[in-house]
């Protein structure tokens, strides 16, 4: 639980000896450059220009992410094996990778081609696809398109109308005594083919008219039946090339892990390309400048001396009221925290790291929440068996943690609260003294407390109480953190001060639930006596009339702790309705009406709980 402490690299150098000190800063992984002024590309990767880099980058893992694509595309007996990311690579490797610049540049040109082939072969099979679903409301004519032309002497029209106007279209050109026939139907419409004499052409358009009629635009001399048949050889031939890109593609499978190293070593060339900014620099020599962390200093010691001795350097430890980039030191439970911590703001390098406590708390109201045996097991084996399927260290990974860590906090409140999915088992196994005693004491609903002459849920109560604490504890960090920076009164009077009222309140609370005077009356004065020394002291450190104001604004500050307190009421709202959704679902569904109902309603029953259960842990 602390923020490591960082030291400033200066190093003076010959400009010679540039990228190989750059390398070797880069390869120690423990520094952060803070300026950098000229930089040439290293000489593994000097065909590849600088303003290049980021789109090959962006090619090579574009190329990766095809291959991974395509190969869920084939049957499992057909799919390739490819290097996920975790795998080890030695420095000697991850270097060698920009020798190969051009043979695998040469291999994500052959990607992209193929990538290009497949699109082109997508393209003319949708123009195949519309061309069949044109022609499929004719598959049932005996004659090519061509034979329903007009004569000499009559009008022949061939179309489509809808399906639901064919039974009136039979009526009205039966009564017309007009020559029709209905070919067949496909989708929604319906072939048909009318006959008439030219004399009667104006009586069959208007007739016509009136049913959606859409004319036939084919001349072709073949059959429908014809054209399709064609149509599907087309396409399955297009199918076949598709098939055989794909292959060509998975071909390359067995370079991803190549193409991985080498989208990293660009990024490394990039990263170390893009280091500008102020290199003080003569003719020959020039000085950089790099945060380390300072119990990594002798680990870049040893790298830079394997690259150059013909240099100067010092470090100089970085004051904890100056700025530095942050770098927290926690044990491998809590860094996983670090992910939730750093959503919102990672902490200031004179800061106090508040990761350890914030992780408790987290994992605390996360267990509060859920607070189900059932839905616990499942965060924890869940949250652990993904994070095994993510590299060590991501931020998916560390959340799959958290949310595993919750878990395991949701078993032990669910064991508190009796629900196992929703099922109160200790209340069925135990005497029913221990369901009394759950009915007064921890039932979400029925417990009740009085505070003050008002009836309020007990478990509301501890939530609140919970809130409150960890209010109360992020108050005493507050003040470890002002006495570290040796501002004692700001810690006394900022946060001990008001730590102690917030700690007092769940006393003076307390007390007037369980009817203890003593406490009651302890908890009162210390708060109301915490509280009016806090406002009275706000302005200890400020001037004039500013202490005046300072103290008004504390005292106006009495709202938002109140507000803060009460958010806290959202802790037991959720977990009411999480208790409520998971007892609906299994006692008072799957127990209460379908397990009586014999073996079926067993099967059904089984069913509805674990559907249920999941809808509501999800």
């Amino acid at each position: 639980m602390a923020v490591a402490e960082m030291s400033v690299l200066t190093l003076v150098a010959v400009k010679d000896d540039k990228n190989a000190i750059l390398d070797a800063i880069f390869q120690s992984g423990s520094a952060q450059i803070k300026s950098c002024k000229e930089y040439e590309l290293a000489a593994p990767c000097e065909q590849v220009a600088a303003t290049d880099i980021a789109q090959l980058i962006e090619r090579a893992e574009r190329a990766v992410g095809t291959i991974k694509a395509v190969n869920k595309l084939v049957d499992k007996s057909e799919k390739a094996e490819i290097a996920e990311d975790g795998f080890g690579v030695t420095k000697e490797e991850f270097f060698k990778a920009a020798e190969s610049v051009e043979e695998l540049t040469g291999v994500i040109k052959a990607i992209e081609d193929a990538v290009a082939r497949r699109a082109e072969i997508a393209q003319r099979t949708a123009a195949v696809k519309a061309k069949i679903l044109s022609f499929m409301p004719y598959a049932e004519l005996k004659a090519p398109f061509s034979y329903y032309q007009p004569t000499k002497k009559t009008v022949v029209y061939l179309g489509l109308i809808p399906n639901e106007k064919v039974a009136e279209f039979c009526r009205r050109f039966d009564e017309e005594n007009i020559v029709y026939e209905v070919i067949g139907a496909y989708k929604g419409e319906t072939c048909v083919v009318t006959l008439a004499h030219k004399k009667d052409k104006n009586r069959l358009d208007d007739l016509i008219s009136k049913f959606s009629f859409r004319k036939c635009g084919f001349v072709f001399d073949k059959t429908a039946a014809a054209l399709l048949e064609e149509l599907e050889s087309e396409r399955a031939a297009l199918r076949s090339s598709d098939e055989k890109e794909i292959e060509y593609i998975l071909g390359f499978a067995k370079e991803v892990k190549r193409l991985k190293l080498f989208a990293d070593f660009l990024a490394f060339t990039k990263d170390k390309a893009e280091a500008d900014g102020n290199f003080a620099d003569t003719k020959r020599a020039f000085v950089l400048e790099a945060y380390v962390p300072t119990e990594f200093k002798q680990k870049v010691l040893d790298s830079i001396a394997e690259a150059t001795k013909a240099v100067v350097l010092k470090f100089d430890t970085v004051k904890r009221d100056e700025f530095a980039p942050t770098l927290n030191k926690n044990g491998k439970a809590i860094e996983n925290f670090e992910t939730v911590t750093n959503m919102y703001s990672a902490p200031a390098y004179g800061a106090l790291d508040p990761n350890a406590v914030m992780s408790f708390f987290f994992s605390l109201f996360m267990g509060v929440i859920m607070a189900d045996v059932g839905y616990g097991v499942l965060m924890a084996v869940g949250g652990f068996l993904f994070a095994k399927t993510k590299r060590e260290g991501t931020s998916v990974n560390r959340m799959s943690k958290v949310f595993a860590i919750g878990g395991l906090f949701a078993v032990l409140f669910g064991a508190l609260f009796d629900s196992w999915m929703g099922y109160p088992l200790l209340r069925t196994l135990l005497p029913s003294s221990y369901g009394e005693f759950y009915t007064a004491h921890l039932d979400q609903i029925t417990a009740y407390t009085s505070i003050a002459g008002i009836d309020v849920p007990a478990i509301l109560m501890w939530c609140l109480a919970l809130g409150t604490a960890q209010m109360a504890v992020g108050l005493v960090l507050k003040a470890v953190q002002s006495f570290t920076r040796g501002r004692v009164l700001e810690g006394v009077f900022g946060g001990l001060v008001w730590a102690v009222a917030l700690f007092a309140l769940i006393f003076w609370v307390l007390g007037m639930a369980t009817g203890n005077g003593l406490m009651e009356s302890v908890g009162l004065y210390v708060t109301a006596g915490s509280v009016i020394l806090g406002v009275v002291t706000a302005g200890i450190g400020e001037k004039g009339f500013g202490v005046v104001i300072k103290s008004f604004t504390s005292a106006y500050g009495l709202i938002n702790y109140v507000s803060d307190i009460l958010s806290y009421a959202r802790l037991y709202g959720l977990m009411l309705s999480g208790a409520q959704i998971a007892s609906i679902f299994t006692n008072t569904l799957a127990i209460g009406m379908l397990f009586p109902l014999g073996a079926g309603g067993v099967v059904a029953g089984v069913i509805l709980i674990i559907v249920g259960n999941v809808f509501n842990l999800a």
